[in-house]
């Protein structure tokens, strides 16, 4: 059985740009939790053992802290800016993040008196964490539409499950999941809670739970 290294990883154009324990992770199915990255993070360089083309070899130990002001989606890369306020690049696996950008949280009546471009826009932002995940960008919501809960909604809809929107709070819904699906699917839409995790995530529900606003397209 072949064992896999940190030089087997190959960034896919487009992907999150993931540090050296989250790509390892993913190689491997082993090891510590790693991270997407984004700008606003703070990184230090991960420690190189082993000869990779382009790269020194790097004693493990170097923590100086460095924040990220720049992420390439295509090319797997990062921007990070220097003490001296010089920038360079690394690749995303070259470094391991320290600490997680700082978000304000988001208030469940953000969307009240937005446009439903503009909501698409600020959801997207959220959605993608401030870029760490690109496939939530603004294409990803672009045929969502506003809705209102019904009640309140938790989590699994369970009585004691997380509560992911108030009652009447307005929300993004994509509300034709057949046709992401397909046909055979149960006729359920999907809301963005930014209650759940980080970033939010998309939660299935049943159209009985929603009413999407007249004109909300």
């Amino acid at each position: 059985m072949t064992i896999k290294t940190i030089r087997d990883y190959v960034h896919t154009p487009g992907n999150p740009v993931l540090d050296r324990p989250a790509a390892l992770l993913r190689l491997t199915h082993n090891g510590r939790p790693g991270h997407a990255i984004a700008v606003g993070d703070v990184v230090r360089l991960a420690p190189l053992t082993e000869p990779r083309p382009g790269h020194a070899v790097r004693p493990g130990g170097e923590h100086e802290q460095l924040l990220v002001t720049g992420v390439d989606h295509q090319a797997g890369q990062v921007t990070v800016t220097l003490d001296d306020q010089t920038t360079t690049t690394f690749p995303g696996v070259d470094v391991e993040v320290v600490t997680l950008a700082h978000h304000p949280t988001v208030p469940d009546d953000f969307l009240e008196s937005m446009t439903l471009e503009r909501a698409r826009t600020r959801m997207a932002l959220i959605a993608s964490d401030y870029g760490r995940y690109p496939q939530y960008g603004e294409d990803y919501f672009a045929a969502w539409v506003f809705g209102r809960a019904n009640g309140e909604i938790r989590f699994r809809n369970s009585p004691h499950g997380h509560v992911l929107f108030l009652a009447g709070q307005r929300v993004l819904v994509r509300a034709d999941d057949r046709s992401v699906y397909g046909p055979t699917s149960p006729d359920t839409l999907i809301a963005w809670s930014t209650r759940w995790r980080r970033h939010g995530a998309g939660v299935s529900l049943w159209h009985h739970q929603i009413r999407l606003e007249a004109g909300g397209r």
